[in-house]
């Protein structure tokens, strides 16, 4: 018979092997849980943990001007960071870190709380606070020991530079504190200049220290641009910028000078300006970096819009330069409403003499002749309400409406007077860049081109080569007859030789262009400020540089604030192009009245002026010199209508005033009288009985 200690003994042992066994079964299914079922799970887990992808910043490309000389780079630098939550005593950590990076201790304290506060509706507990960015070699000697004790990281970064200051600010524009574009350049290409950045791989411990590394995918550098603006000009016409809207009393103005051949902007610049490379700047300098007034704010372009007029008169044939005009001595009756006004009483002016002369009436006149069909087709044809496509952002197109509604509930379209307004630059506006496309049709012969700011783009390659891209672009294409923009060219000479814009005379080059003077209508009322502006081109037989001022909210004029700005700038431009000079240093106009230019004025301050135009010449004693040395004979006009009259009179050169209708019935200076010099004919016209 077995013992009973020895069969209590016996049990113990099953009992605990099984237990042991089932342990074991319980472990291994576990394992087997972990280990296969779950291992995919796990792993990944694990390496989030251990594995750390970090992006290697691509280094961004370079802006150059059409020289090779350096617009923007970017410099390596270095920054500092920490984990807010591994920071156990922030006012500690402030008191000793703060110093180091000229930081302000208590703000920093206040920061590392928030961030560490996950209730904080701020921060929600992050994990990455910049300390400082761009630290100095001697921040970074003073870091290599305070990182011994606390958890701070020191990552690569770039500074953007800009070597020349503000000149191109606009052009080149700026960075915000992520290294992304927002302005100018800089943000309508940031994906191209930014590249790509690269990847690397970190193997860290359980203190998140890093000890390896390795770089899965190269980082791609930013594209270089070289731009097509010219330092030299592009400096110049800043500096010629400010001058000008001191001197003038404007708040702004900008300048643009375009190559009319290729459309290539040579400079574009706007004041107020700014610095490009301020990393905290002010209210004004953050307005101005936002406000490309070249490209982003039209305004009514006043009588610059004349040359657009009188282009279609001519190239459509129906009214060529020598036509005459009666301008109705300064008042263009019209049915049913405002007559339309010239301060100076023109009776007949050829088509020519419209433009020298900046005759509402006359531009008027061509406009009703024409048609509105007529002038809406040739403004689209000079680009008028469209974007040019240059390459900065928030371009405007202007405004023009739609020749004709489509529906009787469309309002935004020209009414039947429109075109008439237009014709001078009313009901209508325009960007600076619009307007130097424009004149750029005129001065290359009539092709329409894309003005542009992109000469090339090439992307560094690994090996140190530069790999070219390819650059989309329209092709130029036909608007106009050239033959119609010579004769366009050689009018406007006129205007600087003795018409408004004397004072845009050029030394040693010949250079035409208009004035413009658009008075600026503000709460309800028209105020004594303009929106004055020349646009012009040089030399006039073979136009190589296009130049467009404007000057904004001005109490001067167009041929006095805008004309000298384009002498000066264009000057420059020809200079540094050497563009050879076609015409005498010494034949330069002289100054003369600006007058002439109130015909851009609205309708009521016309009347004011009118009401201070000198009367009509009394008739003069017969002289008693001969006529041959005095003056011309009068002829008789008596019994012929108005077109006789008008074309007897341009023929003859004499000056004629117009008053009425019908055929001449009265006349001052008498028939087969002298006229003295300066003097008019008074024709008065009645009609039949």
């Amino acid at each position: 018979m077995e013992h009973p200690v020895d069969e209590r003994a016996a049990r113990r042992v099953i009992l605990v092997g099984r237990i042991a066994f089932f342990w074991a079964l319980a472990i291994s299914a576990r394992l087997f849980f972990l280990q296969v079922v779950k291992h995919d799970e796990f792993l990944k887990a694990a390496r989030a943990q251990q594995q750390h992808r970090m992006e290697i910043p691509a280094d961004r490309g370079e802006i150059l001007d059409r020289s090779g000389t350096p617009l923007a780079i970017s410099v390596r630098t270095e920054s500092v960071a920490v984990n807010p939550q591994r920071v156990k005593d922030p006012d500690f950590f402030a008191s000793v870190v703060a110093p180091a990076l000229a930081l302000d201790r208590a703000e920093l304290a206040s920061t590392l709380r928030e961030y560490q506060d996950r209730g904080s509706r701020k921060s929600s507990g992050r994990g990455f606070l910049l300390l400082k960015r761009h630290i100095s070699a001697e921040e970074k000697d003073r870091l290599l020991y305070i990182s011994r004790t606390f958890p701070l990281e020191i990552t690569r970064d770039q500074r953007r530079q800009y070597p020349n200051g503000r000149t191109g600010a606009h052009v080149i524009g700026s960075l915000d504190a992520e290294g992304n574009g927002n302005s100018g350049i800089e943000q309508k290409l940031n994906d191209e200049l930014k590249g790509k950045p690269g990847k690397m791989m970190v193997l860290t411990g359980s203190r998140q220290d890093s000890y390896v590394s390795w770089v899965r995918e190269d980082s791609l550098q930013g594209v270089n641009l070289t731009l097509s603006i010219h330092r030299v000009i592009q400096h110049d016409a800043e500096q010629f910028l400010a001058q000008g809207v001191k001197e003038s009393g404007a708040v702004g103005g900008t300048v643009t000078v375009l190559d009319p051949q290729t459309g290539e902007i040579l400079a574009l610049s706007n004041y107020p300006s700014f610095d490009p490379g301020a990393e905290k700047p002010g209210p004004a300098e953050v307005a101005a970096r936002h406000t490309n007034i070249a490209a982003q704010i039209p305004c009514e372009p006043g009588s610059v819009m004349k040359m657009i007029t009188v282009t279609m008169g001519i190239d459509s044939g129906l009214f060529p330069p020598d036509r005459v005009l009666n301008c109705y001595n300064g008042a263009f009756p019209r049915p049913n409403r405002k007559p339309i006004h010239d301060v100076h009483s023109y009776g007949a002016l050829d088509v020519a003499g419209v433009l020298v002369k900046s005759s509402n009436i006359g531009v008027a006149q061509i406009a009703i002749g024409a048609g509105p069909k007529m002038l809406y087709e040739y403004l689209k044809k000079f680009g008028i309400g469209d974007r040019t496509g240059v390459e900065l952002p928030a371009e405007s197109r202007g405004m023009l409406r739609k020749q004709a509604c489509d529906s009787t509930r469309d309002s935004n379209c020209w009414t039947p007077a429109s075109h008439e307004y237009i014709a001078f630059g009313h009901e209508v506006s325009a960007t600076a860049l619009q307007l130097a496309r424009a004149v750029a049709v005129i001065a290359n012969g009539g092709l329409l081109v894309q003005p542009h700011l992109i000469l090339r783009k090439a992307r560094p390659m690994p090996d140190g080569k530069l790999e070219n891209l390819p650059i989309l672009r329209d092709k130029p294409g036909r608007v106009l007859r050239a033959e119609t923009c010579f004769t366009i060219r050689r009018i406007m000479e006129r205007v600087v030789m003795e018409g408004t814009g004397k004072l845009a005379a050029i030394p040693g080059y010949s250079s035409g262009g208009k004035t413009g003077s658009a008075e600026i209508f503000e709460n309800g009322a028209w105020q004594n400020w303009h929106n004055s502006s020349f646009i012009g081109f040089a030399p006039v037989t073979n136009p190589r540089v296009v130049v467009v001022v404007t000057l904004n909210r001005t109490p001067k004029l167009g041929g006095v604030a805008a004309a000298p700005v384009f002498k000066n700038v264009a000057l420059t431009a020809l200079r540094v192009l050497q563009v050879p000079k076609d015409r005498p240093e010494t034949d330069v106009a002289p100054p003369v009245e600006t007058q002439l230019e109130v015909n851009e004025l609205p309708a009521n301050r016309i009347a004011k002026a009118e009401s201070v135009k000198p009367q009509p010449p009394a008739e003069p004693a017969t002289p008693a010199l001969s006529p041959n040395l005095v003056g011309p004979l009068v002829p008789d006009f008596r019994g012929k209508p108005v077109p006789a009259v008008l074309r007897q009179s341009a023929a003859l050169g004499l000056p004629v005033e117009v008053v009425g209708h019908g055929t001449a019935r009265l006349q001052k200076p008498a028939p087969g009288s002298i006229l003295p010099q300066g003097g008019r004919i008074h024709v008065e016209f009645a009609a039949a009985q």
